[in-house]
């Protein structure tokens, strides 16, 4: 199964459109807008949409109330797991407190309970918050992401798991068997591509030409 890992897209309608290739899904990880309306940020998604269905989070310059947005190929897995072949896709948006004006605010309570409540323990998570320690450093040095999903990860140990939210932390990494990646802002021509097969996730990192 081939694909296309995107986050932080901030109303790059023109690099979604810009993408090629051939995907069996959109992993979207949320902040789709920043013009704060459900509106804008569905423009967006529609727009992934006409790449492969998109299984998506909202970010936390996203509205909350898009968490329970479902239209056409377009679906939301905030708290809830949805079948994607013979993979399940799960997770939770929103973002902890950071120092700006978000939508939506989760706390370390509330991913906690999200997470769990996923059933079955989800293949594919995405998650808009990082774990902690993990492809989370604000401007390199500080770590600001979630110690709840970082301990769902350890504990679980899904295949693939996918974040946003840290513009600059974009790169690969792993916890225990779980391959962790931050494609990169898509809004700077940044995503990634995740070939799975059975139990194995191969992710590479792309970034727009044009």
């Amino acid at each position: 199964m081939r694909l296309l890992l995107v986050a932080d897209v901030h109303d790059g309608v023109r690099q979604a459109r810009s993408i090629r290739g051939s995907y069996d899904a959109v992993i979207a990880a949320g902040d789709f807008t920043y013009r704060r309306r459900v509106e804008a940020a569905v423009e967006v998604l529609e727009a992934l949409a006409e790449i492969a269905p998109v299984y998506f989070v909202p970010g936390n310059t996203d509205p909350p109330e898009l968490a329970g947005f479902e239209k056409g190929a377009v679906r939301s897995v905030h708290g809830r797991d949805l079948p994607l072949g013979p993979y399940t896709v799960g997770g939770a948006g929103g973002s902890l407190p950071t120092p700006f004006d978000d939508l939506f605010r989760v706390s370390e309570e509330d991913l906690g309970v999200l997470l769990y409540s996923l059933s079955p323990t989800p293949h594919i998570l995405v998650v808009h918050n990082p774990p902690r320690g993990h492809l989370d450093k604000v401007g390199g040095v500080r770590p600001v992401g979630s110690l709840s999903v970082k301990r769902y990860i350890e504990e679980k140990q899904p295949i693939l798991s996918v974040h946003g939210h840290i513009h600059e932390d974009r790169g690969i990494d792993i916890i225990g068997d779980t391959v962790l990646v931050n494609p990169g802002p898509l809004k700077d021509g940044y995503y990634a591509e995740a070939e799975l097969d059975g139990a194995k996730a191969v992710v590479r990192l792309r970034r727009l030409t044009v």
